[in-house]
């Protein structure tokens, strides 16, 4: 057999080594099967009973130093409401549900219209609701359960006119893990709230006006955690 015949030969065997390797099932990326996320949404919902932490910083926030005068960091404000409860949807809404949520405490951190700030903190109570899904963590050994919060809306009237108020929360960028064995609990959910689900007040507009953002730089904040009881 000849040199040429040789190296064609060695080149036709690589490719189909190659072939074959991107076609094995480590390379495949599985994904949870409809029974599966309906199966895990039944066994989490429910409605789970606890307190919300809520940790904010305006304007009166002061900061703490060390001996020789260096910051270290802002002392923020700590506010507890017990009695206070999280519905889990089943599969069908798969939504979350963060009820009776203190919508006057915000009136705390909004200093950029002042109207705004005292018609906040006459607002009634709402809930915060969020979706939720399921996805198989990178090495499939977990599965990472998160939420997106929807927007809430108010009409509020303040100044001789009407405002629609936009407030918008974000998750603090987290995801909550659960192995496949949790998942398969009732009220399962109860294991990963005991530690805390966390929201942040991300900014609030009056209409499409933008009024304030929250958590950039040295602005005010929210942070928001459920935990059960």
């Amino acid at each position: 057999m000849t040199t040429m015949k040789i190296w064609r030969l060695a080149f036709v065997m690589l490719a189909a080594f190659s072939l074959a390797s991107c076609s094995s099932d480590d390379n495949v990326e599985r994904r949870l099967t409809t029974n599966q996320k309906e199966r895990y949404a039944q066994n989490i919902s429910g409605e789970y009973s606890g307190e919300y932490i809520i940790i904010y910083k305006d304007k009166d926030c002061t900061d703490m130093t060390d001996e020789k005068g260096r910051h270290i960091i802002t002392k923020a404000h700590e506010a507890i409401f017990g009695n206070v409860q999280l519905d889990v949807s089943d599969n069908k809404m798969q939504h979350v549900f963060f009820q009776d949520f203190p919508v006057s405490l915000i009136s705390k951190v909004v200093d950029a219209d002042e109207g705004l700030s005292h018609a906040l903190a006459e607002a009634s109570p709402q809930a915060i609701t969020a979706r939720y899904g399921f996805d198989y963590d990178t090495d499939y050994s977990h599965i990472k359960w998160a939420f997106i919060p929807n927007v809430m809306l108010l009409n509020l009237n303040y100044g001789v006119a009407d405002h629609h108020i936009r407030l918008e929360f974000n998750n603090n960028s987290q995801y909550y893990m659960f192995t496949e064995e949790e998942l398969q609990q009732p009220k399962a959910f109860r294991s990963l709230a005991e530690n805390g689900i966390t929201l942040q007040l991300e900014a609030i507009y009056d209409g499409s006006t933008l009024i304030q953002r929250f958590g950039y730089e040295n602005g005010n904040y929210m942070h928001i955690i459920f935990k059960t009881e």
